[in-house]
């Protein structure tokens, strides 16, 4: 009978390396005149401060926020005509169809996912960019199973 060494899962009870963060040029962005109301504007400058922060937005993103904050204002717009409305609408032979806002608020929400997605804004993305799992940016993990051998 051999004594193996123990095993150990790679990483395991060691702290890992984090990831330096990127700075961002930029430290604050006004909303655009392209936002279509003052929810688009909200929104943009709630993300683009959580953007900035993490270091993951440059001003070449704007245009992709642009259509983020306009699809979510757009969608809010949808649900409040579906709130109004209904789900279903009369047509002039006096059968119901499906609301067209309906269509709109889904036409809406791919959009969001993704724009917000290009942006980092969804927690799959989030954790890829950000580095989740240690990754120090150029694909290994910072973790090295022979560094018990140092």
């Amino acid at each position: 009978m051999t004594n193996a060494a123990p095993v150990r899962a790679s990483g395991g009870g060691r702290k890992q390396k984090t990831q330096s963060q990127h700075k961002s040029s930029l430290t604050r962005i006004a909303p655009p005149d392209e936002l279509i109301d003052d929810m688009a504007v909200r929104i943009w400058k709630t993300q683009s401060k959580i953007l900035i922060q993490r270091g993951t937005f440059e001003l070449e993103d704007a245009p992709l926020l642009v259509a983020y904050c306009n699809s979510f204002a757009y969608m809010l717009q949808a649900e409040q005509e579906i709130a109004e409305q209904g789900l279903v609408v009369p047509t002039s032979d006096g059968s119901i169809k499906k609301s067209p806002f309906v269509g709109v608020r889904n036409d809406c929400i791919a959009q969001l996912t993704r724009t917000g997605s290009l942006l980092g804004l969804d927690p799959l993305t989030r954790l890829r960019m950000l580095g989740a799992g240690g990754s120090n940016g150029n694909g290994d993990s910072g973790v090295n199973e022979f560094d018990e051998f140092d």
